[in-house]
């Protein structure tokens, strides 16, 4: 894994910029794809603490694989949405 320098845990500085650009195109309050709205905290907070989101962009056996049509997500990425 390559040095992504200080992973920052904050939502609105290292989450939501990754998630909009990678998913709230198909879930957002709009029209959630699948009926998952990731646009906001309090609704990422759900699928963080259940541990869909984490097993979806990791692409983990099990949970479906996302972004779809596309490989998954940069470590960097990762690591940002996990802290």
């Amino acid at each position: 894994m390559s040095d992504c320098g200080k992973v920052e845990p904050c939502f609105s500085a290292s989450v939501l910029p990754v998630l909009k650009t990678y998913c709230v195109g198909c879930h957002s309050a709009a029209s959630p794809s699948a009926g998952i709205d990731l646009s906001t905290y309090a609704a990422v907070k759900v699928y963080a603490a259940n541990g869909r989101l984490m097993g979806s962009i990791t692409h983990a056996i099990g949970y479906k694989p996302m972004p779809s049509s596309t490989s998954k997500l940069g470590a960097c990425e990762i690591n940002q949405i996990k802290a």
